[in-house]
């Protein structure tokens, strides 16, 4: 057993099935996991997009060292985890100390946003920089059948491979098919290692029957779905601190997108909550969530352990809003916060989300610091570009280097937009937009104005007089209690003029 597999098991984060953990085979072991191999090879090649650029000095960048004027990227994806279930943004009943210590020694953003209100679009919409209007993904998945990102997508793994990154995803991809030979596999969009689950709806299995080493299926005897001696979430944890322990003398960008706490709710320990007088899924959801905090802890952990933590910069944020499925009930945790709405609404509690930047040696001047500069997930690929020095493709964000380090002069979005087309239904979902949670949905916020339109169908429409609109202001009304549509028709129009130009045919 490699040293840090010790560490892991001896950090009390894995429990049910640490004994067949300890003999998982990793890369660095030279052992043969069963695994059904095709001749597709394991790694492509670097991107051939993209070339450097100048960078400005900023100072919050390495000076020296081999890896100088490029920084570490870890983006830290969580699943359906809502903007008040951590404790840095007022969560009590669930314990999450060590995101909250990264919110207390990094950056805390209180107006950040998800692009989408549903795991597919929102992810598509960080990978490739462009909002939910311009991405090539705009909705969940059909059950039978998951959606590709297409040939010639660029994404942000695309970008910083052109500038000599090592790039890893690890967890969820969620664009093609659940095979190996998959055209819109990560190792094809930009990412050189991939450890995790092809598909959506194989990430509903916390016990998998396999993941997929790069194209390389892995199978895990003895897991069932809901059950099983290997939790697949500890998995993926393994493989992504082993790739940190691999690369940590090249530039890299990490991703980690676990379906933690996404619906099932399966854990393999309840902790603390196994007590408590809640409902099952309750305790559970709850239990997920804490130990995501302890896979974050981890992963700091490893970084200070291999001396990166003065060159690397930690995202934690998420895809969406909270879930409501399976007896989970985000209000009895205050899920939102403030906010009203959940998971696949445009409301505020649907697309608002943590985001946490942390890099306490790179990043002095916003230690301890909160902002509340508006940003959503598209915002990414230009911000690490800037600080790469890599070229990216034409996209909706802009750089958010300037609010990472303090120096203020960032660009700000004239309007941030959503796009919601139909993904499922749940009751609070439904009873919150009167009926119109099936219809296409689409929303922008300009300044402190937020509007919120209905098409009449669940395809989009140009926006006309058959839409339905709401109109808040958030300053005054960050709960959207109150609708001003009626009284104030020039902003409606204008937020109106703004949906319609966010949207290009498919």
């Amino acid at each position: 057993m490699t040293d840090r597999r010790r560490f892991l098991l001896g950090a009390g984060v894995l429990a049910a099935g640490s004994a067949a953990y300890a003999v998982w085979p990793s890369q660095g072991d030279g052992a043969a996991a069963p695994k059904e191999r095709l001749s597709a090879g394991d790694q492509p090649p670097s991107s051939p997009h993209g070339s450097l650029v100048e960078v400005e000095p900023m100072g919050d960048v390495a000076q020296r060292g081999p890896n100088a004027g490029k920084p570490n990227f870890v983006v830290i994806l969580a699943d359906d985890l809502g903007w008040g279930q951590i404790g840095a943004y007022g969560q009590t009943k669930i314990r999450t100390p060590r995101i909250d210590q990264l919110a207390n020694e990094g950056l805390r953003f209180t107006d950040a946003y998800a692009p989408a209100p549903v795991c597919a679009p929102s992810r598509a919409s960080l990978l490739t920089g462009l909002h939910a209007g311009h991405n090539p993904v705009r909705r969940n998945p059909p059950k039978e059948g998951e959606l590709p990102l297409p040939a010639g997508t660029r994404t942000i793994g695309d970008v910083l491979q052109s500038v000599g990154y090592k790039t890893g995803m690890f967890g969820k991809w969620g664009f093609g098919r659940n095979s190996g030979d998959e055209g819109s596999h990560p190792n094809a969009r930009g990412f050189g290692e991939f450890f995790g689950y092809m598909t959506h709806h194989a990430a509903k299995s916390y016990y998998p029957r396999f993941l997929w080493d790069n194209r390389n299926r892995v199978n895990l005897p003895g897991n069932f779905d809901d059950y099983g001696a290997l939790y697949g979430p500890d998995l993926v944890m393994d493989r992504a601190l082993e790739f940190i322990d691999r690369n940590k003398q090249d530039p890299f960008l990490l991703m980690l997108t676990l379906p933690l706490p996404h619906a099932p709710s399966v854990i393999s320990d309840l902790g603390g909550y196994g007590g408590k007088p809640w409902n099952p899924a309750n305790k559970t959801h709850a239990a997920q969530i804490t130990r995501l905090d302890a896979y974050v802890g981890l992963l700091v952990d490893t970084l200070k352990r291999n001396g990166l933590d003065d060159n690397t910069i930690v995202i934690f944020t998420g895809d969406n809003g909270a879930h409501e499925e399976n007896g989970v009930e985000p209000a009895f945790f205050n899920a939102g916060g403030p906010f009203k709405g959940i998971k696949r609404n445009l409301y505020e509690g649907g697309v608002r989300v943590p985001f946490i930047v942390w890099s306490p040696k790179l990043l002095r001047k916003t230690v301890r610091k909160r902002t509340t500069h508006p940003t959503a997930h598209y915002d990414l690929m230009a911000t690490m570009a800037d600080y790469a020095g890599a070229k990216s493709p034409k996209n909706d964000g802009y750089s958010l280097r300037k609010v990472f380090n303090g120096s203020g002069g960032a660009p700000k979005h004239e309007y941030l937009y959503w796009l919601r087309l139909h993904a499922g239904s749940t009751k609070t979902h439904r009873s919150l937009e009167r009926g119109r949670g099936k219809q296409c949905s689409a929303a922008v916020r300009f300044g402190d104005w937020k509007l919120i339109g209905w098409a009449p169908g669940r395809e989009y429409s140009t926006p006309n007089g058959r839409w339905t609109y709401e109109l808040y202001d958030l300053n005054k009304d960050p709960g959207e209690k109150k609708n001003l549509a009626k009284s104030h028709p020039a902003i409606v129009n204008r937020g109106v003029r703004y949906i319609r130009q966010s949207w290009r045919a498919p």
